[in-house]
C-alpha cells in the first residue's frame, strides 16, 4: 500500500512538472529576452500571406503579459486588416521592415501610452481612404499617457494620392489629444500628410481639442495637402499650440497646398522645395477665417499666402 502511494505521488509530481515545463516552453517560444516575437503567432513575413491576425495576436499578448515590446524585424508583412496598438504596447520595427497594406482601413489605430519606431507602412492599393497612423481623441492623450512616433516612413505607392499619413481626430465632447511627439517621420504620396481635425462636439455641449503636439524633423513629400489643421479658433473645438519644426516640404505637380491652417497659436517652420511645380500665383498657404495668432516661418513669398484670419504672422521672402 505504501509503495502504491509513493507511485501515485511520483506520477502526480511528474505530471505537474510536465505541465510547468510546457507552460515555460510556450512562453519561451513566444518571447525573446525582453520582447514578443510575431513569428510565434504565425506572422512569418516574406511569404505573401496575410499577417494581420498574427500581428494583432502578438499585440494582444503583449497587452495581457507585461507590455513587452512587439518586434517585427527586417521582413515584409502583408496587412489586409487594420491593427489596434493597445495601451502600453510598443511596436518596434527594423529599418528594413515593411507593412504592405492591401485594402481600405486605418492601418494602425494607436491607443494611449504607446510607441511606434522605425520601419515602413506602404499603401499598395488605390481604394485606400484611411489613415496610416490614426489617433482618436477618445484616448484622452495627455502628458502622463502620451504617444511617441519616431523614424517611421509612411508611403502611398499606389499613385492615387489618397488617404492620410497621420490623422489626429477629436469629434465628441471631452475628447482631446495633447503632447504627442512625432519625430523623424517621412510621409509621401497621400492626400493629407498630417491632418489634425477637431470638429464641433456632437450635441453642441462641452468641448474637444488637439493642442500642444510636436511634429519635428519630418519630410512631407508629394501630398495634395502637406499639413492640414481643421478647427475653430478656440473651444468648443480647438487645435492650438501645435508645433511643426525643422520640416522639409517637397512639392510636386500633384500638390495643391503646402498648408491649410485653422486654430490659434500654432507654429510651422521649415523649407518648401520646388515651388516652380506650382502655378505662378497659386496660394500655397491658406490661413482660414478660423485662424488666429499663428506663426509661419517658410521660404515663400507673401503672394503665396491667402490669409483670412486674424493676427497671423508670416516670415516670408522679399519679392
Amino acid at each position: 500500500m505504501k509503495r502504491q502511494y509513493i507511485y501515485i505521488v511520483t506520477i502526480v509530481l511528474l505530471a505537474a512538472t510536465v505541465v510547468l515545463l510546457i507552460g515555460s516552453l510556450t512562453r519561451e517560444t513566444i518571447e525573446e529576452p525582453g520582447s514578443v516575437r510575431v513569428e510565434a503567432f504565425g506572422a512569418e513575413g516574406n511569404d505573401h500571406q496575410d499577417d494581420s491576425s498574427a500581428i494583432q495576436a502578438a499585440i494582444d499578448y503583449s497587452y495581457e503579459n507585461d507590455n513587452l515590446p512587439v518586434q517585427l524585424l527586417g521582413k515584409t508583412y502583408i496587412l489586409k486588416r487594420g491593427l489596434k496598438l493597445k495601451e502600453g504596447v510598443t511596436l518596434e520595427m527594423g529599418m528594413a521592415t515593411k507593412l504592405l497594406v492591401e485594402g481600405n482601413f486605418n492601418v494602425l489605430e494607436v491607443e494611449q501610452k504607446t510607441s511606434i519606431t522605425n520601419g515602413t507602412i506602404e499603401i499598395t492599393t488605390p481604394e485606400f481612404r484611411g489613415a496610416a497612423i490614426y489617433v482618436s481623441g477618445k484616448e484622452q492623450v495627455w502628458t502622463t499617457n502620451r504617444i511617441h512616433i519616431e523614424n517611421v516612413t509612411l508611403y502611398n505607392s499606389s499613385g492615387t494620392n489618397r488617404g492620410k499619413g497621420i490623422f489626429f481626430n477629436a469629434g465628441s465632447s471631452g475628447e482631446f489629444i495633447s503632447f504627442v511627439n512625432v519625430s523623424g517621420v517621412n510621409v509621401s504620396g497621400f492626400h493629407s500628410a498630417v491632418l489634425l481635425e477637431a470638429t464641433p462636439p456632437e450635441g453642441g455641449e462641452d468641448f474637444n481639442f488637439i493642442n500642444g503636439n510636436r511634429f519635428v524633423n519630418m519630410t512631407l513629400d508629394d501630398c495634395i495637402v502637406c499639413i492640414q489643421v481643421n478647427s475653430a479658433v478656440t473651444i468648443p473645438n480647438e487645435a492650438s499650440g501645435n508645433m511643426f519644426k525643422n520640416l522639409q516640404i517637397q512639392l510636386t505637380e500633384r500638390t495643391d497646398k503646402a498648408v491649410i491652417l485653422s486654430g490659434s497659436n500654432n507654429i510651422i517652420e521649415g523649407m518648401v522645395w520646388d515651388v516652380a511645380f506650382m502655378e505662378n500665383r497659386q496660394a500655397l498657404i491658406e490661413l482660414t477665417k478660423d485662424s488666429s495668432e499663428n506663426l509661419l516661418k517658410l521660404n515663400l513669398r507673401k503672394d503665396r499666402v491667402a490669409d483670412e484670419g486674424r493676427g497671423n504672422h508670416l516670415s516670408a521672402l522679399e519679392e
